[in-house]
């Protein structure tokens, strides 16, 4: 955790070594700053979190949820969240839409893959895909305080920038979704 004590901090760096403990120290190691351990060699490369997207579209609506945790508590996404440990970016969409909306999906194409960088999380690769409903009932439900579909022209405004270039694509019409 940095000196500041904040979560967005503790997040993103690490400070001490998380193998022997040490005080990390900065040097140029393959062609990048990166910090690194001298007692252990451990290097913090700092790799982005990977999460997953799901593009729903239903009657040439989009599917859309509004967090109801931080961060960007009350603002509209698409269903989206981590992806687990010893789970494929497949599955990882499908079961976080599942939790946020109540329905069973199939992820039918890849629609992209998109870098932001997240003041609590620091960078996250996200990849969207483009998915197909196979049951349930659409609910809110784990940390969405909203579901539902929107009509094109009456799509709010999202909180991440990755969404807001993938879902004015959709809406355009642009061959994303066409093959």
């Amino acid at each position: 955790m940095q000196g500041d004590g904040s979560v967005e901090n503790m997040i993103k760096d690490f400070v001490f070594c998380p193998f022997c403990s040490m005080e990390l120290v900065s040097g140029h190691i393959e062609g990048r700053d990166r910090k690194y351990c001298k007692r252990c060699g451990f290097v913090h490369y700092k790799n982005p979190l990977s999460s997953a997207a799901g593009v729903m579209l239903k009657d040439g609506r989009l599917l859309l949820i509004k967090r109801g945790v931080e961060p960007a508590k009350g603002k509209w996404s698409l269903p989206s969240g981590f992806i687990e440990e010893s789970e494929t970016p497949e599955e990882g969409c499908m079961r976080e839409v599942l939790e946020e909306t109540g329905l069973r999906t199939i992820v039918t194409k890849l629609l992209g893959v998109y870098h932001v960088n997240s003041k609590m999380y620091g960078d996250v690769m996200i990849i969207t895909y483009l998915l197909e409903e196979t049951g349930g009932t659409l609910e809110a439900g784990g940390d969405a305080a909203d579901a539902r579909y929107f009509n094109m022209e009456e799509v709010p405004r999202l909180n991440v920038p990755g969404f807001v270039n993938i879902v004015e694509k959709v809406i355009s019409g642009s061959n994303l979704l066409d093959q």
